[in-house]
């Protein structure tokens, strides 16, 4: 669904189109250093955004965009206003009206979409983004209702008056309310007592006239405070009561239906709610209601910002239903699941994981399975399963492969367009039949809906809805039981009520869109649609906490992969780690901030990976070791160090040692070379034009990354499917936009961004056990190989790099040749790496090996940290103390252990 372009939008437009097609071109002499740094020149009425490609180490670039809190943090990179004129010597600028607002945040993105973090030299650095004019606070009026008699306000950068008739206050209707008193309190913040009572959940509004200011009063003052402990969502009470209860502060009304069957249009029964003094509604049933279907409608004003029944007269689901059907129908009343039983030698400390991500549907859309267990919780965990050529697939072949955690990409119950919608509007279409999805919408599921719920659609076919619950804990249970902790993936950043440009009420839009979310002037802000409020908003950073604590308590799980947790204030982030327990993992992505400049303004809300409250994905040893991970065009340099960029050898270190300036223990980030997101290992390290790993996959380079992944320090992640040579090339990369039959669009990107394409992402189980006599890559061997490196992983030898702490600065002594294609490094004394990643052999001159038995214990071939490998003699039996020549073929490495 398209939203209105508002007449501002379209003024702003024009005049950067006029500004930067018919203005000179400005002289590049003009420019500072600091000005290049800082991204912005200031002045005579507009504003300058500047990109200099060498403070960013960068050439050749095709396309620079700027996106920041002004532009709502555009995504667009074709057709955009925000896109920079190159000019000569690598500058690109933007010429715009001198109205961005101070302190405003932005990045500069680059060719296909790829964000750059800001030079470390720059000036205006906070957050991992540039700051215009920071430290220049603009005018600006907040106001506060803490009570029906006490508005808080806080006024900046103009001259403040304590006259009350410099003031007007106006409810919805735009009818003005007399103001009493106008009383100071600090330099900027004032308090306004108005002459009568206000209904605080109403809208009003606050301006002053002759500053040309106005806001809406938000209801900060109040929601902050507010706060219970009662249980949420429909909970079984001694098995012989069931009580019902939700949270929405500004309703008037909530009224509570049960149903005996999903489909049923009629209540059987209709209950008003009562609200107790923190906002929570309540119903009791003297009834043990498990299986009873149940749904609500909430009332209040119908006003702006507001979606209660008197604007938007639907009934919406429970947000801590425990049981979902799938998103769009009723919730179900259900008892509590009892857990899997814990991990017999407790879970993985961080700096020991090795995990392994997955989803459930890719994994086992293709087992040999009966139909009714594809895509099911129950078939990821059926032992005995076997492909064409008698190889252990699906939970045997897992097992076997030696990872210590399973990471599960979302299992909350998650968006899924309606399947009657989605067949009527593509059951025909040639595009969507080959990519596997003209049937149904499938999804990675970062669109959570319901998060206390486990995604109905990975029922086994048959069960009644709620059969789900005991079959996720199974699951959990039979990792458990093999010593293999399970942690999930949660999205609590978004929702799925306002993805892809639509708007649904499925619960928070209707229960307080201003209250669980992030808006400005009333309406949602945020890249996905939408953002929760975890800051000033008790309640939401209770469901953020509550979701976790209960997937813990009802099923077991071990931890917790974070998406864009970059939005979730550092607070609530550290408040959840103490919740959880520090046994627990917790790790996520540190960018990607939010859309409100108030939280990215507050340095105990915004944070990165400087000052990170959990693991964060580190990036930075992933460009190293494998190259970026946006605009992939260019062999030599975007692949990585693996793929023969030598330039990148300090990098490498850097990521091998936990070295990057973040990296302040081994547990500060997480390595990894290839994730859910964009491209796959086997297609960015393939040898083809097409960069399709299914018929080009660079064996040789593919184990290069992986040697230096397992032997970098602290915790590390392995994409699903990387140790067969798992291909996205199905997806033929393009941008594709579709529309269903109720006019939501449908995006569709290729091979760099998977989410919604079935077939690119499926495990080919037949592969398992090919080699190159079967006219395929040699998966038997790369499957051999990744599990080698976990068996590595697993020995006390690696120990080395599972230290908790700082790094000592000694622990990596580095073998250095002048050509930068060679590396070689020695881990605590133990473990000895050297590396070619050049096309051609190279040579270590006069090389020296420590006193001590080596033994080789991996090379191109094969890891095995038991046996070793066989090998030439100079490197089976290296001679302590002797310089030697060590020439290493092209592309490849030698690792040895000493014993």
């Amino acid at each position: 669904m398209n939203k209105p372009i508002s007449m501002t939008l379209i003024i702003q437009f024009v005049t950067i189109l006029f500004l930067n097609t018919f203005m000179s071109t400005p002289s590049m002499a003009q420019f500072t250093d600091q000005e290049r740094l800082q991204g912005y020149s200031s002045g005579n009425n507009n504003t300058i955004f500047i990109f200099d490609e060498g403070k960013y180490g960068l050439n050749d670039l095709q396309r620079v965009v700027i996106s920041g809190a002004f532009n709502a943090w555009d995504h667009g990179m074709d057709e955009t206003p925000w896109a920079l004129q190159h000019h000569e010597n690598g500058i690109w600028t933007l010429t715009v009206e001198d109205a961005i607002k101070p302190s405003s945040p932005f990045k500069f993105r680059v060719n296909e979409g790829l964000w750059l973090d800001p030079p470390t030299e720059a000036p205006n650095v906070q957050g991992g983004n540039l700051i215009f004019m920071m430290g220049v606070e603009p005018p600006e009026l907040k106001a506060e209702i803490y009570d029906a008699r006490t508005i808080w306000i806080d006024v900046k950068g103009v001259d403040r008056s304590f006259d009350p008739n410099k003031y007007k206050l106006t409810n919805s209707l735009g009818e003005e309310i007399k103001i009493e008193a106008i009383l100071p309190n600090t330099d900027t913040k004032t308090l306004i007592k108005p002459a009568g009572e206000l209904d605080i959940r109403k809208v009003y509004f606050l301006e002053l006239p002759d500053q040309q200011l106005k806001t809406v009063c938000s209801y900060d003052g109040w929601f902050r405070s507010l706060y219970s402990d009662k249980d949420l969502g429909a909970n079984l009470v001694d098995g012989k009561r069931t009580v019902f209860r939700i949270f929405s502060p500004r309703a008037e009304g909530v009224k509570l239906y049960l149903y005996q069957r999903a489909k049923d249009e009629k209540a059987f029964q209709v209950l008003d709610m009562k609200k107790d003094i923190d906002g929570v509604w309540e119903a009791y049933v003297d009834d043990n209601l498990k299986g009873v279907y149940y749904d609500f409608t909430v009332h209040g004003a119908d006003e702006p910002g507001n979606h209660f029944y008197e604007t938007n007269p639907i009934h919406i689901s429970d947000p801590y239903a425990r049981v979902s059907d799938d998103t769009w129908g009723k919730c179900r009343v259900w008892n509590k699941t009892i857990p899997a039983t814990p991990l017999k030698n407790g879970i993985p400390k961080m700096e020991d994981v090795i995990a392994y991500e997955v989803h459930l549907q890719d994994f086992t859309d293709l087992l040999p399975v009966n139909d009714d267990l594809k895509g099911t919780l129950p078939a990821m965990v059926m032992p005995g399963l076997k492909n064409k050529k008698g190889y252990k697939v699906g939970f045997d072949y897992l097992l076997d492969l030696g990872i210590n955690t399973v990471h599960l990409m979302p299992v909350q119950e998650y968006l899924h367009y309606p399947d009657e919608i989605w067949k009527a509007s593509f059951k025909d279409d040639p595009y969507m039949i080959e990519q596997g999805i003209s049937e149904e919408n499938y999804q990675w599921g970062y669109r959570t809906s319901h998060c206390f719920a486990i995604e109905s659609r990975f029922r086994q076919r048959g069960t009644e809805p709620g059969a789900e619950r005991n079959q996720f804990r199974d699951l959990v249970q039979a990792f458990h039981d093999k010593d293999i902790a399970v942690i999930i993936d949660i999205v609590p950043n978004h929702t799925a009520e306002n993805m892809d440009g639509g708007s649904w009420f499925f619960h928070f839009n209707v229960l307080d869109k201003i209250y669980y979310y992030r808006t400005k002037d009333l309406d949602h802000i945020g890249e996905y649609g939408n953002e929760v409020k975890t800051e000033n908003r008790p309640m939401v950073q209770r469901w953020l906490i509550d979701q976790c604590t209960q997937l813990i308590e009802e099923f077991g799980i071990d931890g917790f992969r974070i998406d864009l947790a970059g939005q979730i204030d550092e607070q609530t982030l550290i408040a959840l780690k103490q919740a959880l327990g520090e046994d627990k993992i917790v790790y996520g992505e540190p960018w990607i901030g939010s859309n409100d400049p108030e939280y990215e303004a507050n340095p105990a809300w915004d944070w990165y990976k400087e000052d990170s409250p959990i693991t964060f994905f580190q990036d930075e040893s992933r460009n190293a070791f494998k190259g970026p991970v946006f605009d992939i065009a260019n062999k030599e340099t975007d692949r990585g160090y693996a793929g023969g960029h030598g330039d990148l050898r300090e990098d490498v270190k850097k990521g091998l040692s936990n070295q990057f300036a973040e990296d302040k223990t081994t547990a500060s980030g997480i390595n990894y070379l290839d994730i859910h997101d964009n491209w796959a290992l086997a297609d960015q390290l393939s040898k083809n034009e097409e960069w399709d790993g299914r018929t080009g996959a660079d064996e040789d380079r593919i184990k290069l990354a992986a040697v230096m992944l397992y032997t970098s320090m602290g915790p590390i992640v392995l994409h699903g499917g990387t140790e067969i040579m798992r291909s996205k090339a199905h997806g033929p990369l393009e941008e594709v936009e579709k529309e269903m039959t109720n006019g939501v669009k449908v995006y569709l990107h290729g091979k760099r961004d998977t989410y919604n394409m079935r077939r690119a992402n499926q495990f080919l189980w037949d592969n398992v056990g090919k080699t190159k006599k079967d006219g395929a890559l040699d998966y038997a061997g790369m499957y051999a190989f990744w599990k080698g490196l976990n068996e590595f992983r697993n020995s006390d030898y690696a120990d080395v790099f599972k230290i908790s702490g700082a790094v000592p600065q000694d622990h990596f002594q580095w073998i250095e040749p002048n050509d930068n294609r060679l590396l070689g490094y020695i881990a605590g004394d133990k473990v000895m790496v050297l590396i070619n990643v050049a096309e051609e052999p190279l040579t270590f001159e006069n090389l020296k090996f420590p006193e001590g038995k080596w033994k080789l214990i991996g090379n191109n071939d094969s890891v095995n940290v038991q046996k070793g490998v066989k090998d030439d003699s100079v490197f089976r039996k290296p001679t302590p103390g002797n310089a030697t020549n060590f020439t290493l073929p092209a592309a490849s490495f030698k690792m040895w252990v000493r014993e």
